[in-house]
């Protein structure tokens, strides 16, 4: 075991003084973040507080949002980008991790770590009297990074155990490589009231089956349960919600990943609207047509369609 002595220590120290290390959460709302105005100096700047020793970066974040943004509901998404704090504190070099929360609900609340608090774009920003030149500098990296970023493999999912026990939290990227290590997913049937089923094509941007057709699905994000995910899912990629029944719970495993899905369903008649950058378009099938595969040439389709389609078949069979 590798030891070293006091004097050491000391000297290691002296030589060598340790960055203090901050995490600071964006929040974000329709292209716009959230920053309060500290009490002193009285700046505009992005919520955050020191990591202290015990916690882990996220625990960090997550303790940040309660005790500076009380009021506010967000989930977190991602780390989005560090940055070197140099020479801002005479005591130490400091490095800053940025955290990207999602907004859900509530208004922030005043209180004695930040005074106010404004919902501003990177211009709106830049204008504010007294705006932390740390955060200022920093706002076009973090605008980009947000703007640019891969939203799919960075998120921060609910890592549960080989019995669908939740136990903690996994990113996507390492949930896709390590068959060992479980997540969860919703996926989602809707039917419109002549029992047609409704799909959705994928963007032509996705980095995975770009084109293809599709049922609604997405992963259980860290902080949400599995019921909020299917309803947070149908709103962003066909801009509806509905009553949904859970049929019933599989697990997907292959050599890449370990997923326990929920397979739910439900009803609606429209309209239907998505975002381009996630869909391309929606339309209607008839569920037995695109059973016996006559949709084939036309319209790709996803193979996991047709068997959950399958075991829905009670569902939408018409008497």
């Amino acid at each position: 075991m590798y030891t070293v002595t006091r004097d050491q220590q000391l000297k290691e120290l002296n030589e060598r003084i340790p960055p203090v290390v901050n995490v600071d959460i964006v929040i974000f709302k329709e292209w716009k973040f959230l920053v309060g105005k500290h009490p002193t100096p009285r700046h505009w700047l992005f919520p955050g507080k020191r990591m202290k020793f015990d916690e882990t970066l996220h625990e960090a974040a997550e303790r940040v949002l309660q005790e500076e943004v009380p009021g506010i509901k967000a989930r977190i998404k991602k780390l989005i980008t560090v940055l070197e704090d140099r020479g801002n504190d005479p005591r130490a070099n400091g490095i800053t991790v940025y955290y990207l929360f999602d907004y859900i609900s509530g208004t922030p609340i005043p209180n004695e770590h930040l005074l106010d608090f404004k919902w501003v774009d990177r211009e709106e920003f830049d204008k504010l009297d007294e705006s932390y030149d740390f955060d200022k500098r920093g706002f076009n990296e973090i605008d980009l990074a947000v703007r640019t970023m891969n939203t799919t493999e960075d998120e921060i999912l609910t890592e549960v155990d080989k019995d669908n026990q939740e136990i903690g939290s996994i990113v996507k990227r390492e949930a896709h490589v390590n068959p060992s290590r479980y997540h969860r997913s919703a996926w989602i049937f809707i039917f419109n009231s002549q029992k047609q089923i409704v799909l959705q094509q994928r963007s032509l941007n996705k980095s995975l089956f770009p084109g293809l057709w599709d049922m609604v699905g997405g992963h259980q994000i860290f902080g949400n349960t599995i019921d909020q995910t299917a309803h947070q899912e149908l709103k962003e990629e066909m801009g509806i919600d509905t009553d949904l029944f859970l049929k019933e719970t599989g697990l997907y495993q292959n050599q890449w990943q370990s997923e326990f899905h929920y397979l739910y369903y439900g009803f609606h008649d429209g309209p239907y609207k998505f975002d381009p950058n996630e869909v391309a378009d929606v339309k209607v099938f008839d569920c037995q047509k695109l059973l016996d595969h006559e949709y084939d040439l036309e319209y790709p389709i996803m193979e996991h369609v047709f068997e959950q389609l399958a075991i829905l078949r009670p569902i939408w069979k018409l008497s």
